[in-house]
Formats: structure tokens, sequence, C-alpha cells
């Protein structure tokens, strides 16, 4: 009779590594159940959460095709020039809840959302500033919004008012420009501010994966909005755990090459009025390098003005009620000096 050579000490192995492995996958299994789980009920709570945003903060304006999508532009007030208000790189139209009822009460006050911001839908790619120019454009026409305009740019809404100005010059009269100058290739700024905002590429990289799954909504901080009204503050605050909201920050990143080329073609605004309104907190190496590049933006006008605001910050020029101040008196100064055909005469 034929006899096993195995063992019952092989044997024995053998039924461990056979149910060490058969462990190990149930056990894989699980993890895998319980994230799929989770995945789902992340973007169950994330669309939830954003649909009853879209309820609660409903938009102030009107929705416009622009071709093939909306975007979002609340005007108040009467009068000439209009006023165009457009916000900082992470900002909406909501950022300027504390200046434009303020403007409105002298003019036609105008603020929008580009495409993927605020109240406004999501747009083609690449989100280089020949688009966004192109896109509002077509919003200011589809608004029946006439000119001639005052362009109103906060940080990147200032790079898509100097392109406006190249593409379509007869339409503006006059410009501010609201701490506009990073231009992130400038071999004028420290090697901590590369570092800086290479780390804040990769977290932007990060958030536009978190944000369907509810993670982005859960965990981000609150910003200090200073006096910006709590209905545009909290409205603010529901655009920034959007999905949308981070894809459009990554692909205004993947479209910097293009956007940098473009703002570098306006060498003159000729004899535009414009004020140039800096801040000058952190009072560190990069904001000393930013404000400078604001200096050298006003000379492209002749009748060009900088104004450098103690103790404010970037975000404060807009939603801080004694650094605005500052902001809405250069606007009312570009405003009259449209109106006049005057050279700007600052107070």
């Amino acid at each position: 009779m034929a006899t096993s050579s195995e063992t019952p000490v092989k044997r024995s192995q053998g039924r461990r590594r056979i149910g060490l492995v058969g462990w190990l996958w149930r056990m894989g299994l699980a993890v895998l159940i319980l994230l799929v789980g989770l995945a789902g009920t992340g973007l169950i709570f994330q669309a939830v959460a954003t649909r009853n945003d879209q309820q609660k903060f409903p938009a102030p304006g009107e929705l416009v095709d622009v071709g093939g999508y909306q975007l979002h532009i609340n005007c108040i007030g009467n009068g000439s020039s209009t006023i165009i208000l457009d916000a900082l790189g992470s900002g909406s139209s909501a950022s300027w809840g504390l200046v434009q009822p303020e403007i409105a009460q002298s003019t036609r006050v105008c603020a929008y959302d580009r495409a993927g911001a605020g109240w406004s839908e999501r747009g083609p790619t690449p989100r280089d500033l020949n688009q966004h120019v192109r896109e509002l454009h077509a919003l200011l026409a589809g608004a029946r919004v006439g000119g001639p305009y005052v362009l109103v740019g906060h940080s990147y809404g200032g790079r898509i008012a100097r392109v406006y100005a190249k593409t379509y010059p007869r339409d503006v009269a006059g410009m501010v420009l609201i701490d506009p100058g990073r231009l992130d290739d400038d071999p004028r700024f420290p090697p901590q501010h590369h570092k800086e905002r290479a780390a804040e590429r990769r977290l932007i990289t990060v958030a536009r994966w978190l944000a369907p799954f509810g993670v982005v909504r859960l965990f981000q901080p609150r910003l200090e909005y200073y006096d910006l009204p709590a209905q545009q503050a909290v409205a603010s605050d529901s655009f920034g755990v959007t999905t949308r909201y981070w894809r459009l920050l990554l692909d205004h990143g993947r479209a910097m090459p293009q956007t940098l080329a473009q703002e570098r073609e306006v060498t003159s605004l000729g004899s535009m009025p414009l004020i140039v309104v800096s801040a000058t907190a952190p009072d560190d190496e990069t904001r000393r390098v930013w404000t400078e590049i604001n200096g050298e933006l006003a000379a492209l006008s002749i009748n060009g003005v900088h104004r450098v605001v103690q103790g404010a910050t970037h975000e404060s020029l807009v939603w801080k009620s004694a650094d605005a101040q500052v902001t809405m008196e250069s606007i009312r100064q570009v405003l009259d000096a449209a109106r006049t055909g005057q050279p700007l005469v600052t107070r």
C-alpha cells in the first residue's frame, strides 16, 4: 500500500498558511467594503449638503448664458460709468458684500462670478486670462450691461482687468487694482515663497479629490472675514467646500504659465485713470516684493497712482471696514476721473 511522505507537522503548517491567507483575504475584503461604504456615505453627505446650501443661499443676481453654461452677475445702483467688481482667485461676488452697497450710492455696480466660482457654472479649460476675458465680455453683453466700465480687480481679478483693457480698450474708462501683484515666476521672490506656493498647489490637488466625499466640508476651518456681512461670509464658506471650487483652483494652477505670459503682454494702459492699492502685512520679504510689483503696475498708466495701506492684509482691503474705506475712496476717485476726463486728483 502506498504511503504519503507528508508528515503531520507539514500538513498542520499548510493548513495554517491557508488559514492565514483566507483570514487576510477576508480582512482585506472587509476593509474594502468599509471604504466603499464610507465613500458612498461621503458622496451622499456632500451632495445633500451642497443642495441645502444652494437652497439657503440663492443667487442674488441673474444667470446669463455665455455659450452653453451660465455665469452669475449681480448689479445694483444707477449711473455711469458702471463699476465691474472681480474678486480674488478664491473669492466670489459675495466677497464684495461690504464694498458694493457703498459704491452703489454713486453709480451702477456689478459683481460677477467667474466660471466655477460662486453661483456660476463651471466653464471650459484652459482657465487662462484670455478665457476669462471672453467670458466676461459675453456676460456683460448678455446681461445688457453697457460701458464704459471702471474695472475693479482684487488680486487674481486684477489680472483679468488688465487683459480685458488690452483686449477691449474702448470699453474701459478706468481701473482700480487691489493688491494685484503676485507674479509667481518673478525672480525677486525669496525661496521660501516658492516653497509655500508649491505646498499650496499640493494642498489644492488633495482637496480637489477629497471634496466630493465631504472630507473638506468636515474639516475646513472658517476663514476670517473681518467685517464682511454675515450673509455673504456664510455664503462664501459654503462655496469653499464644494467640489467645483477646488476644481477651479486646480484649473487656475494648470493654466498659470499661459496666465503669466498673457498678463505680461499688457505693457501700457496709456493715460487711463488707474489706482493700485497695496497691503503691507505680513511684513516679510515676499510682501515687500509684492508691493514693489504693485508700484510697477501703477506705472502702466501715466495717470496711475500707487496707494499703500499700512497694516492692511491682502483680504482686509475688501473685507475690513477701515481698510476697505481706502479701496472705496480709490474707486470713487477713478470714477470721478472717468466721468470728467480729468487727471486723477488724489486726496
